[in-house]
C-alpha cells in the first residue's frame, strides 16, 4: 500500500485530536475533583450517586424539621416555666391573704398584685414564635386568649389540634400543647387559670378569707398540671436531641458514601494528567517529522 503525506497528516490530526480529548478529560476531572460529571461517564456510579443525593436531601429536611420542633419546644418550655412562677406567686399571696389577722388594706394590695399576675398570665398564654401562637392548637394565626371587655372573662379561641412534625420516615411527633391542656378548661367542673385568678382577685378585694383559702387548692391543681406538662415536654425534647444526633450521624455516613461514589482520586488524577500531557507532546513532536526528505531533495 502506498503511504502518502496526506495519509500521514490525517493520522496525525486524528491522534492529536484523541490525545487532546483525553487531556481535556483529565484536566476536567482534576479541576472539578469529580470522577463522574455526566451519566455517560459511569451509568452505574451515577445511579448510586443520585440515590445517595436523594437520601441526603431527605436527611436535610428531617434535620430542619427536628430543629424547628426543638425551637418550638424550647419556647413552650420557657412559657411553662414562667406560668409556673406566676402561679406560685399567686399561691403565696393566697396563703398570706387567707390569714384572718391580716389587715384588709393588705389584702386589697395583694388583690392588685394578683390582677397584674392575670395580665402576665394572659401574655404568657399568647406567647408566639415567629408570628405563630404556640398555645392555640392549629389556629396559630390569632391570639388564643382574648378578654371580653364587658364581662372581663378571658375566652379561649383556639382549638385542640396537634402540630405534627415528621422527623423520620413514617415517624412523627407532636410539638404543641393547646391552651386547655396547659391552662385548664373554663367550665363548671374545671375552672381555667384565668377564672381562678379572677376569683382570687375578687376574694382578696372583698376580704372573703374562706374562699381565698379554697383558692389555694385550685391553684395547686393548676400547678400540678403545669409541672406534669413540663415534664412531658422535657421527654419530647430529649427525643428530639437523640433524633438530631442520629440524623447528624446519618448525614456524615451518607456524605462519605457520596464522596466515594463521585469524588476523584486526586493523586491518580494528577498522574493521569501528566501522562496525557506527555502523550500530547509526543504527538506534536511526531508531527514535526511528517514531511521527511525525498529523492528530489538530493537531486542537484
Amino acid at each position: 500500500m502506498r503511504v502518502t503525506n496526506i495519509m500521514l497528516a490525517n493520522n496525525l490530526l486524528r491522534n492529536m485530536q484523541f490525545n487532546m480529548k483525553r487531556l481535556a478529560e483529565c484536566q476536567e476531572r482534576l479541576s472539578s475533583g469529580k470522577e463522574i460529571r455526566r451519566p455517560s461517564d459511569d451509568p452505574v456510579r451515577v445511579t448510586t450517586s443520585l440515590a445517595l443525593r436523594s437520601d441526603l436531601g431527605e436527611i436535610e429536611q428531617y434535620t430542619k424539621n427536628v430543629n424547628d420542633a426543638k425551637t418550638w419546644m424550647e419556647v413552650t418550655d420557657d412559657a411553662l416555666a414562667s406560668a409556673i412562677e406566676v402561679l406560685q406567686t399567686a399561691r403565696d399571696r393566697a396563703v398570706a391573704g387567707a390569714n384572718d389577722t391580716l389587715p384588709q388594706a393588705s389584702r386589697q394590695a395583694m388583690a392588685e398584685e394578683v390582677k397584674q399576675l392575670m395580665e402576665q398570665m394572659k401574655q404568657i398564654a399568647n406567647t408566639n414564635l415567629g408570628g405563630r401562637y404556640i398555645f392555640g392548637g392549629t389556629k396559630t394565626d390569632q391570639e388564643p386568649y382574648v378578654e371580653d371587655t364587658t364581662s372581663g372573662v378571658v375566652n379561649y379561641l383556639g382549638n385542640s389540634g396537634d402540630i405534627i412534625y415528621e422527623i423520620a420516615p413514617n415517624i412523627s411527633v407532636c410539638v404543641n400543647f393547646d391552651g386547655h391542656e396547659v391552662f385548664g378548661k373554663n367550665d363548671i367542673n374545671n375552672k381555667d387559670v384565668f377564672a381562678v385568678l379572677k376569683d382570687l382577685y375578687s376574694y382578696l378585694n372583698s376580704g372573703e378569707t374562706a374562699n381565698v383559702s379554697a383558692s389555694i387548692g385550685e391553684i395547686d391543681k393548676l400547678l400540678d398540671n403545669l409541672i406534669a406538662r413540663r415534664g412531658e415536654l422535657g421527654a419530647r425534647e430529649n427525643r428530639m436531641e437523640m433524633s438530631a444526633d442520629r440524623l447528624s450521624q446519618d448525614q456524615v455516613q451518607q456524605t462519605s458514601l457520596l464522596s466515594q461514589a463521585e469524588d476523584a482520586d486526586i493523586a491518580k488524577a494528577i498522574i493521569d494528567l501528566k501522562n496525557q500531557e506527555n502523550a500530547y507532546r509526543t504527538t506534536l513532536a511526531a508531527g514535526a517529522r511528517i514531511i521527511m526528505p525525498t529523492l528530489i531533495d538530493f537531486l542537484r
